[in-house]
């Protein structure tokens, strides 16, 4: 990953009995819908001890994000979750900007 682009973390967390199908579905599908979503610069995924999975999606500029998660390929992607929210023990969803200096203002009595 690059220093200073924007990226989006999931970590979902999946009952025991459902790790597998659930992984599956993960890698197979979810994996191929988020390749087709543009904006993306990489794609990453892992597996915790947990049995979470997790998925690291960084964006191609701070300026494409807004764009990046309102196309209609990123909507599909968010709607073929619903599918598994029954089975998630844990669902986690944060976008990382990294945000610019502020400039210095210096008060005046």
């Amino acid at each position: 990953m690059e220093p200073h682009l924007p990226f989006l973390l999931v970590r979902a967390v999946p009952v025991p009995e459902e790790r597998e199908a659930f992984g599956r579905w993960f890698r197979h599908v979810h994996l191929r819908d988020v390749r087709r979503i543009p904006g993306f610069k990489s794609i990453h995924h892992a597996e915790g001890h947990d049995g979470s999975l997790i998925g690291l999606y960084t964006f191609r500029d701070a300026g494409g994000v807004q764009a990046t998660l309102s196309s209609p390929e990123a909507a599909y992607a968010r709607g073929t979750w619903e599918q598994w929210t029954p089975v998630l023990e844990e669902l986690a969803v944060e976008v990382f900007v990294p945000m610019v200096p502020l400039p210095l203002y210096h008060s005046r009595n």
